[in-house]
């Protein structure tokens, strides 16, 4: 039996491949509005507001009564690669600082 399936002639034509129906011209859906954008704003815009209505007050108060909670304010606005130069006369040479406060000094009545 197995011999005489193998046997049969195929059929003619192999079909052709299924193509999908071609769609309507569709306008996009608009995208939906980016949440977490919209959240940052509307927390940053509410923060503004009980600011202007409380302002420098609460953050002397702050300041005051809790100095490590006003240190992490501060330091959570700075930006984060802050860059800070101790001494800014290391900039100087010797001649030139010499010449600055020669330049500066106040004048003395002999």
């Amino acid at each position: 039996m197995a011999d005489e399936a193998a046997a049969r002639p195929t059929r003619g034509k192999a079909r052709p491949a299924r193509r999908k129906p071609a769609r309507a011209a569709v306008a996009p859906k608009p995208r939906p509005k980016r949440t977490k954008k919209t959240l940052g704003d509307d927390f940053l815009a509410a923060v503004r507001a009980d600011f202007r209505a409380h302002g420098a007050g609460v953050i002397a108060e702050v300041r005051a009564d809790k100095p490590d909670q006003y240190l992490k304010i501060v330091l959570s606005v700075l930006p984060k690669d802050f860059d800070v130069a101790i001494n800014h006369l290391d900039a100087f040479s010797d001649i030139l600082f010499e010449v600055i406060v020669r330049k500066f000094r106040p004048a003395t009545e002999d």
